[in-house]
């Protein structure tokens, strides 16, 4: 059973913030039994079997999910080839002044950082299309976001371009 968040708090208000801030429903203990009979299962009848995938299926899946990461990792070295400087500038005035924008021709790339005590620290990172968020520390926070900043323009429309 997970714990509550605000005993996560405790020992790491980091981690606490991740969880509460990410939108994903924590299981709660139930405060009252409801009725069965009113359960919806969804549009499949009860007790039909499940269709399971074939094992030439399930290959074809997995080459599929290797070539597609194969792809995203050539464009990640792209971008972090071809705009490094514009990156590295965008990730000192982030850790400098704690907020940065990266204008690009899709959209801006927000990123910001939320200190905690310890030297704990949150990256926060919303660009267009989702957002991601990270814990680091203080000291390695500046790598971090170098990387995140490149996962964030590569996962953004193939051909976006950071703005001068």
């Amino acid at each position: 059973m997970p714990l509550p968040v605000w005993i996560v708090a405790i020992r790491d208000p980091a981690y606490a913030y991740m969880l509460r801030s990410s939108g994903v429903r924590r299981p709660r203990a139930p405060l009252r039994r409801r009725p069965t009979s009113r359960i919806s299962i969804g549009y499949a009848p009860l007790g039909a079997p499940i269709p399971q995938p074939t094992p030439e299926e399930i290959q074809q899946l997995r080459s599929q999910a290797e070539a597609a990461n194969r792809d995203f990792m050539a464009r990640v070295r792209d971008v972090e080839n071809r705009h490094g400087e514009v990156l590295r500038r965008t990730a000192e005035d982030l850790m400098r002044v704690g907020t940065a924008t990266l204008r690009t021709s899709a959209g801006d790339i927000q990123a910001r950082i939320i200190r905690f005590r310890k030297e704990a620290v949150v990256l926060e990172i919303q660009y267009p299309g989702g957002w991601s968020q990270g814990r680091s520390s203080l000291s390695t926070v500046g790598d971090t976001s170098v990387h995140a900043l490149t996962h964030a323009l590569a996962s953004t429309r193939p051909e976006a371009e950071p703005l001068p």
